[in-house]
């Protein structure tokens, strides 16, 4: 009986696999300024084909509803005191803020560096970065902007007025910039030309 026992359980140990040892593939820290927040978002696949299809289906969406493999959104504000003289009321020197939040995707790759996808996946998640790094430069194009014209105004009659007038050129400069945004996106076909294309 015993040895009926043994050979009982060998088949079942012999057909055990050890599954392939995985890792988060994100880029490091260093590679992106304190002042922007990343977001990530798990894919699963073990083909471009499985991971493609992730990606599709589990990408961020933009204001329109789109989906993309990656999304950068910026957010500008503003503050200003306000100088009365004879002449009127102008905005005093202006304070800006720029917040960035950048969402990537997140593949648990085999561990093995020299596995071709995972070499593929390293170089596409690297030229997203690129790609994603113009759009946050884009927020900050915009807050710069922001600071430079409002001095600039003209004197209104009332603080009220000037307050208007300031917020109402601050507003103009920041869809100046989103359209730069999608003309960046429309140059680079949302950042193929710069090798962010998988597979």
């Amino acid at each position: 009986m015993r040895l009926l026992a043994l050979l009982l359980l060998f088949p079942a140990t012999a057909c055990v696999t050890v599954p392939k040892a995985r890792v988060a593939m994100l880029l490091p820290p260093s590679v992106w300024p304190r002042d922007t927040a990343i977001h990530w978002y798990d894919i699963e696949g073990d083909t471009e084909a499985e991971l493609r299809a992730q990606l599709d289906a589990r990408g961020p969406e933009d204001t329109l509803g789109q989906r993309h493999d990656a999304y950068t959104a910026w957010h500008v504000t503003w503050r200003f005191p306000f100088s009365q003289s004879d002449e009127g009321c102008t905005t005093g020197p202006v304070t800006t803020d720029v917040h960035i939040n950048v969402t990537l995707p997140r593949w648990r790759a085999p561990v093995d560096e020299s596995d071709p996808l995972v070499k593929r996946w390293r170089r596409y998640l690297d030229a997203l970065k690129e790609h994603e790094s113009g759009h946050r430069e884009t927020g900050f194009r915009a807050a710069t902007d922001i600071s430079d014209t409002l001095p600039g105004l003209p004197p209104k009659p009332t603080c009220e007025e000037a307050e208007e007038a300031a917020n109402a050129a601050a507003r103009e400069v920041l869809e100046r910039h989103r359209t730069r945004d999608t003309d960046y996106d429309a140059q680079t076909r949302h950042g193929e030309t710069q090798g962010a294309l998988f597979p």
